[in-house]
This record gives C-alpha cells, sequence and structure tokens, in this order.
C-alpha cells in the first residue's frame, strides 16, 4: 500500500453537503479523495481498489449494507476496508447489521473530524498491520513449503494445525483432508502407542524418533516438543522424511553383503578342497620317491633327478600352505603357538628351507647373527615362514649370481631383520602395494619369477600378529631390495639343561592299517611303511577299516579324513569303540589341514593330524615313538638308500 497520507480514499454519499463535509476534512489530513453518489457507482469505483471506503448506509440505489456486503464477498476487493457513516440508522440493531454484512468500522453520531480521522488511521494501521501478517505468512508458506521433508504443527492433543506441500505429497492429500486428523491416525498407529513418537514426546517433553511404514513406505518421523515463552507446552513440531529410497539401498547394500559373504565363504571352501584335492596327487608322489632313493641303485642322474622332483613338490606343498593361510587371516582364524624361542635357531631352520631355491640360482648367501641368544616369544614355525618367505622373496627377484644378505641386530628393545638383495628393485608405486595380496613385481607373460603374490602379504600379517613391523625400501629399479622386520625383544629365559638327545634308532616292526580312497596314496604309503619293517595292510574305506580291525587290531592306523560315506572323523570315533582300539595309535593323514579340521580330529580321538604331503621324517618319527611305547625291540634297520 501506498504511503498513509498519500492513501485513496472513497467516500459514498448521496447528501451532497455531507459528503462535500467529509471529503474537506479528509483531504486536509493529506488523504487523496475519490466520490460517489450511488451504490452501483460505488461499486464500479470500488475496482480501482482504494484504500478505505467511507460509506453512507442510505443511498438511492442499493443501501450501504448490500454495497458493503458486496465488496466483501469480492476476493478482489476482500480486503478493502469498510467504515459506515449514519444519522439515520443509529440503532444497534442498525450497527450489528452493519457489522455483520463485513463493515470495519460504524459510526452514528454528528460528524467530528478528530473522531473520523482517528477512526480512518486506526482502520488503515489495521489494513496495514494485517498486509504486513499476510506478506510474513506468505513467506513463512513459502519457506515452509520449499523443505523437502514432510513438516506438521500439532496442537497438544496432537491434532494437524498446519502442513507443508511435501505433507501433503507424502500423504497424497490436501490440506483441508490433513487438517484436524490425530497424528497417530495419519500414520496408522494406536493412540498412546509406545512405538508413537509424539506419546514418547509427550511424556518425557524431549525429541523422539521412530521409523513407521505407510503404504509400502518407510517414512522417519521426529517429533519436537513446542513450548510458549513461559515454557508450558503448546503443541508439537513433526518432521517427516520418505527414507524408502535409503532403506532400500541400505537392504540392497545388506543383500550384496550377504553374497560377498556368501562367496569369500564358498572361496574358502574351494580353497580348502582345492588344497585337498592337490595334496593327494602329492602324497603318492612323495611316498615313492622314498621307496625309489630304498631300491633303486645309486646314480648320478638318478640322484639328480629325485632331488629335483622332491623340491617340486615340496615347493608346491609350500604354494597350497600359504594358500590356505590366506584363507585363514581373512577369517581371522590364523592361531600362534607361542613359546619362548632363540630366533637364532629360527632363522637358521628358515635358511635351510630356502637354500635349494637360493643355490638353484646360484646367489651367495652372506648371515650376520650378533654374539648370544635373540630370545622372542613367538611362534617358532609362523617365525620360520617369515623369514623364509623374505629370503625365497629375495631369491626369486634376483637375476642368477646375485648376493642375498641376511643380518639380525639388536636395537633398544628390538630385534631387528634385514634381508637385503642385488635383485630388480622396485619403483616407489611397487613399494606402496608390494604388502597387498597378489601383488608381483614382474607381470610379464613369461612370468619367469613365478610363485602367488601372496608369500609378503602373509609376511607382514605375521610380523603383525608378533606385535612387530615390517618395511621395505629400494632405490628404484635394478637397485636391488631391503625389507626390515622389528621384532619386541623377551626376557631371555634361565638356562635349562638340555635332555640327552634320544639315539637314533630304526623303524620297529608294527602293524598299520592305512585307510585311504585314493589308491595310488594307500597303496604307495603301505609299500612305503613295508620298506620301513612295518606290516602294513589297505582299507579303501570307513567300514572295511572298522572290520579289518575287528578281524586283527594294529598298533596303529593312518587314516584319511574325506572318506567316502563315513568320513574319517566317525571312522576314529568307531575305532576307539572297538576292542583294543584305545590303545591304537590313530594318525590322520589328509589334505584338510584347517584349525577347524585338526581341532575334530582331537574331538574325534586321534592322536596326530599330519598333512599331506607329509615329511616322511615326521611320519617315522611318530612310529618310532609308538614302538617304543610297545616296548618291541628295533627291527633292523633298512638298508641305505
Amino acid at each position: 500500500m501506498a504511503d498513509p497520507a498519500a492513501a485513496l480514499i472513497l467516500v459514498v454519499d448521496d447528501d451532497e453537503a455531507k459528503r462535500y463535509s467529509i471529503t474537506k476534512i479528509l483531504q486536509k489530513a493529506g488523504y487523496r479523495i475519490r466520490q460517489a453518489v450511488t451504490g452501483g457507482e460505488a461499486l464500479r469505483m470500488v475496482a480501482e481498489l482504494p484504500d478505505l471506503v467511507v460509506l453512507d448506509v442510505k443511498l438511492p440505489d442499493v443501501s450501504g449494507f448490500e454495497v458493503c456486503r458486496r465488496i466483501k464477498a469480492d476476493p478482489v476487493t476482500s480486503e478493502i476496508p469498510v467504515l459506515h457513516m449514519s444519522t439515520t440508522f443509529v440503532d444497534l440493531e442498525d450497527k450489528l447489521q452493519g457489522l455483520e454484512g463485513g463493515a470495519d468500522g460504524y459510526l452514528t453520531d454528528v460528524l467530528e473530524p478528530l473522531e473520523l480521522i482517528a477512526t480512518v488511521k486506526a482502520l488503515l494501521r489495521a489494513r496495514r498491520a494485517e498486509e504486513a501478517a499476510q506478506i510474513s505468512n506468505s513467506q513463512w508458506q513459502a519457506t515452509f513449503d520449499a523443505i523437502n521433508d514432510g513438516v506438521v504443527l500439532l496442537d497438544r492433543e496432537g491434532l494437524v494445525i498446519q502442513v507443508n506441500q511435501a505433507m501433503e505429497r507424502i500423504f497424497e492429500a490436501p490440506w483441508d483432508e490433513l487438517h484436524g486428523r490425530d497424528f497417530h491416525d495419519l500414520f496408522g498407529l494406536p493412540a498412546g502407542a509406545d512405538a508413537s513418537p509424539f506419546t514418547r514426546m509427550a511424556s518425557s517433553q524431549a525429541r523422539e524418533e521412530a521409523e513407521v511404514t505407510r503404504g509400502g513406505r518407510w517414512l522417519h518421523v521426529t517429533v519436537d516438543p513446542l513450548r510458549s515463552a513461559r515454557g508450558t507446552p503448546r503443541g508439537a513440531l513433526g518432521i517427516v522424511s520418505d527414507v524408502t529410497a535409503r532403506r532400500l539401498m541400505e537392504e540392497e547394500l545388506r543383500r550384496r553383503a550377504e553374497e560377498l559373504a556368501t562367496a569369500d565363504r564358498r572361496k574358502d571352501e574351494f580353497l580348502a578342497m582345492l588344497a585337498h584335492e592337490l595334496r593327494n596327487p602329492l602324497a603318492p608322489i612323495m611316498n615313492c620317491l622314498g621307496l625309489i632313493r630304498r631300491e633303486a641303485p645309486p646314480g648320478q642322474v638318478l640322484g639328480l633327478s629325485l632331488e629335483i622332483v622332491e623340491r617340486q613338490v615340496k615347493h608346491m606343498s609350500r604354494l597350497l600352505d600359504d594358500l590356505l593361510d590366506v584363507s585363514r587371516f581373512s577369517q581371522g582364524k590364523i592361531q600362534l603357538r607361542k613359546a619362548d624361542v632363540d630366533f637364532s635357531a629360527v632363522v637358521a631352520h628358515a635358511v635351510e628351507t630356502a637354500t635349494p631355491l637360493i643355490q638353484g640360482k646360484q646367489h651367495r648367501l652372506t648371515v650376520r647373527l650378533p654374539e648370544g641368544p635373540l630370545p622372542l616369544h613367538g611362534d617358532p614355525t609362523r617365525l620360520e615362514q617369515v623369514v623364509a618367505n623374505l629370503l625365497n622373496n629375495a631369491a626369486k627377484y634376483t637375476n642368477p649370481g646375485g648376493d642375498i644378505r641376511l643380518s639380525v641386530d639388536r636395537e633398544g628393545g628390538e630385534l631387528a631383520l634385514r634381508v637385503a638383495d642385488t635383485g630388480i628393485g622396485m619403483s616407489g608405486e611397487m613399494m606402496a602395494r608390494v604388502f597387498d595380496l597378489f601383488a608381483q613385481a614382474d607381470l610379464s607373460l613369461d612370468r619367469s619369477q613365478g610363485g602367488l603374490g601372496i608369500g609378503l602379504t602373509l609376511a607382514r600379517n605375521l610380523v603383525e600378529l608378533h606385535g612387530g613391523r615390517i618395511e621395505v625400501r629400494s632405490e628404484g629399479p635394478g637397485r636391488g631390495s631391503e625389507f626390515t622386520v622389528h621384532f619386541p625383544l623377551a626376557e631371555p629365559a634361565p638356562a635349562a639343561v638340555a635332555p640327552p638327545a634320544p639315539a637314533a634308532t630304526a623303524a620297529t616292526r608294527l602293524r598299520i592299517l592305512v585307510v585311504d580312497d585314493h589308491s595310488d596314496s594307500a597303496t604307495s604309503l603301505a609299500q612305503l611303511l613295508v620298506s620301513w619293517g612295518h606290516d602294513a595292510g589297505v582299507a579303501p574305506d570307513g567300514p572295511a577299516a572298522l572290520r579289518r580291525f575287528s578281524e586283527r587290531p594294529c598298533d596303529a592306523v593312518v587314516l584319511d579324513i574325506g572318506l567316502p560315506g563315513m568320513d574319517g572323523f566317525e571312522v576314529a570315533a568307531r575305532l576307539r569303540a572297538c576292542p583294543d582300539g584305545d590303545r591304537a595309535r590313530l594318525i590322520a593323514l589328509t589334505g584338510y589341514g584347517q584349525q577347524q579340521d585338526i581341532r575334530r580330529s582331537a574331538e574325534s580321538g586321534i592322536d596326530h593330524h599330519l598333512v599331506k604331503p607329509v615329511e616322511q621324517d615326521v611320519l617315522r618319527g611318530l612310529l618310532d615313538d609308538v614302538a617304543a611305547s610297545r616296548g618291541l625291540p628295533p627291527d633292523p634297520p633298512p638298508p641305505p638308500g
């Protein structure tokens, strides 16, 4: 609206003198004036939207009451204030009729200029305030409707007072259908239910939240209390978010995670089965190698060939062990068997393990150890695996005739192992991922270095399990590499008097039953046992083994686990229930070598769990123990191989 002093006022009166007086009074006050004599003329001129209409009640054509009613009935002019003035219709009933017709004021006394001006100013102020409120309300509503989430104002009873457009979209209902609805009715919740955030909010007078479903959609509802300036409860503000897309995404992510977990579990099962199936053919190869060494006449070519075959079989066995270790690490199933060890002995065993590869590539190995014991508290087998993996890595990635240096130093409270080589080195990018699974420096088609790219990953994981850390340094491709491992030193253990080493004895004749459905494995192992001087028989499955044992009890049973029908665990349990079954030594010889397999073996009554292909000295040592426990005299030693 224009400046109040320049407000436009329409004066409607058929009395010329009265109309003149009103006009002069208002013009003197600074207002602009338009005049009309009849009701019809007034209705035409009101289309110009004056700021106020001063309207006589008694007009020659249409009564002022009717003119006011028509002005207020038209949405375009309904907000224009109307002031009735009459010296004729002055009764209370007249005033009520005028006010009920929509008039904003009613003057009945003899015209008083000050009263007229004061009344006009009051009506114009009221109109300005109403327009400001409407503008503010429009701005608020625009902001309210711009919110993407549904917003609802509730009274203290939980009835809807106001909603924004998003709320109308969410509930697919216009404002007039939502107004006055009960909050619980909107969401299909029973009134007073604990699941209702409004009920909880009314009790706690604090924010409450809930997720509810409505029409197949997920809605997240937040309810906050509203209070007066004095802190008394006035109602609540609700925010309603349609989180269906998020819930569907979460469900999809959960489904994919389950699929990945299933795929990961199947991968682990596949690796375990792969290791088992690959170990089965390795076992008879190793058995036959032992037989050939004992039976064949010595010769340079044959001896060299046997060494190559044996070395490659052991290499294949180590690869299978590494694959299973990766699977165990991914499942968190690696368990350390810690003891107080001298790291010098660990290094010696690791060097012995890695020597065939180092010598095969004609490398020069230098080992430097400090004087005195190097006490560590760790798993000696796993520590040896770390050192051997580093040596094997150096040997593989160094051209023939290179140099490999292994050194150990005490550095404060730590032990530092360094393995350096003159090999192919690595770039900064390769150093950043050298410990990643399946990472290899040379990915060329010839794959001359071989391997699976998991040795360094296992080394890092094992080092960290021992509370240590591993680092790599290289000055670049062609400049060699150096791996450094730090382990925490342990307190040196008190010196103990070593018991005298048992005298080496030849195998003593035992009655042994080999149970394996893999014919070559069973036959070759039985022949190897016979060559050691034992009496060995074969059973292809569980029922046959139980039948053979009941007919002729054995001193030892070498038992495969993956048997058809009745598995090795059940066979072991049934053997223990047989007469003389409690005195037989049960030895599992299987391709299954995971922790759960070893645990089930122990639970089934199996004394020892060996993984194919077994080191023949290990099996022979166990059988020597069985013979010693029986008190049997030793047989003559077998002829030299």
